[in-house]
């Protein structure tokens, strides 16, 4: 065994290269002896079809979407009619910055909001339970012909046919003059004028309801505080007759005052029968002469009677006026009160009203709906040429994971 440790780096050198070309004819030795058969691939029978390259695929979607919308598609019609929605009256201030209410588009925000509303409103469920019940649109947009995607499948369920009345109701805002145009597609020209008509009868039906629902719910509340008023004044009304009638008073407080004057007169005939009483003391010594008793017992008498008149204006055992004509003050300033209230409710029904139909709305036609004579055929162009540009990004779809496919292999 040689002890390669020993030799010097070119004796390693030389030892390691002899030593390589002994395996690489060894190796060549085997390569030599051995029989090696080549594999042939497969032989691939060839289809009878004729094969079809991408770009040749692409053309049959083309040409068969040509065909339908040239061809096969059945002819839509539109009828459109112009209206617009405007308050009945502008209060003074309204009217004074009417400029600038233009000038910042303030009308036509209102328009806006109005279209959207009606919008909603034309396709509703409601809207179309109402057309079904007078007008067969099932048989209007029946399909017909060999146009299997116009018109309405029969047995459509109740949201396939509400989705498919949607698309046939267009509602927009001409942003120029602010008017509303309702659009509505038929498949023949008598569909589409009744579809307008129909539909412009229920704009003009909304407009009236949002009117009445202004007016309740402006009138509704002012009439309810009218309808409270006037029972409490009744109420008040009544409360004083019943006290009128239990006590058999009418005007404690005036017949107070009378007999208030009644003790007054009483008090000067008292004060008149002591001055006289005064002087026939002086001029007679004996107070028992007749002159002095009489006018004695008279002035007693007189006294007896302003003490009794007294007790009786105010004694609860007596006519107690005093008392009766508390109450009574009471009773007349809660009517009275009731009263001012009910004036006041009055005033504010009225006002409430002024106020309703200053804000309500109405619905003008600038254009009437007409019976259109030339089917619209721009959809066609759209869409065929929208078919056009998803083949054409389909292509370039394919070209591209086709080259990348490829690009991966090598």
């Amino acid at each position: 065994m040689i002890d390669v440790d020993n030799f010097n780096p070119l004796n390693r050198f030389l030892l390691k290269k002899d030593q390589q070309e002994q395996i690489v004819e060894g190796e060549e030795d085997l390569l030599t002896d051995s029989k090696v058969v080549p594999i042939k691939p497969p032989r691939l029978r060839s289809s009878p079809l004729p094969q079809l390259s991408v770009s040749q695929l692409l053309l049959i979607p083309i040409a068969l979407s040509g065909i339908y919308f040239y061809a096969i598609a059945r002819d839509r019609y539109v009828t459109r009619s112009d209206f617009v929605i405007r308050k009945a009256e502008e209060s003074d201030t309204n009217v004074a910055g009417a400029g600038l209410a233009s000038l910042l588009g303030r009308g036509n925000q209102l328009s806006l909001e109005d279209a959207r509303f009606l919008k909603t409103y034309l396709q509703s469920p409601q809207v179309l339970a109402d057309l079904d019940r007078t007008y067969d649109l099932d048989q209007a947009y029946a399909q017909k012909g060999l146009d299997r995607f116009a018109g309405m499948k029969p047995g459509l369920s109740k949201e396939k046919r509400l989705n498919y009345f949607k698309k046939q109701v267009s509602v927009n805002l001409d942003e120029i003059s602010g008017a509303i145009v309702l659009r509505t597609i038929g498949l023949d020209p008598k569909a589409s004028l009744n579809l307008n008509r129909f539909m412009l009868a229920k704009s003009e039906q909304f407009v009236n309801r949002l009117n009445q629902d202004i007016s309740q719910k402006q009138l509704g509340f002012a009439e309810s505080e009218l309808g409270r008023a006037r029972g409490n004044l009744n109420q008040a009304k009544n409360r004083l007759l019943a006290y009128q009638d239990s006590n058999t008073v009418i005007d404690p407080k005036g017949e107070a005052e009378l007999a208030g004057q009644t003790i007054s007169k009483l008090q000067e005939k008292l004060v008149e029968l002591r001055v006289e009483l005064a002087t026939l003391k002086r001029q007679f010594k004996d107070p028992t002469e007749p002159e002095v008793a009489v006018v004695a017992d008279q002035v007693r008498e007189l006294e007896q009677q302003i003490q009794k008149e007294r007790r009786s204006l105010v004694s609860s055992k007596g006519r107690d006026l005093n008392r009766k004509a508390a109450d009574m003050l009471k009773l007349e300033s809660e009517v009275n009160f009731a009263t001012d209230s009910y004036k006041l409710a009055l005033t504010s029904v009225e006002k409430a009203r002024i106020e309703s139909k200053r804000q309500q709305k109405f619905m003008a036609l600038l254009s009437a709906p007409q019976l259109p004579e030339d089917p619209q055929n721009d959809w066609r162009s759209k869409g065929f040429f929208t078919v056009l540009a998803s083949c054409a990004v389909g292509f370039s779809l394919t070209k591209f994971i086709f080259g990348m496919q490829a690009s991966h292999r090598q």
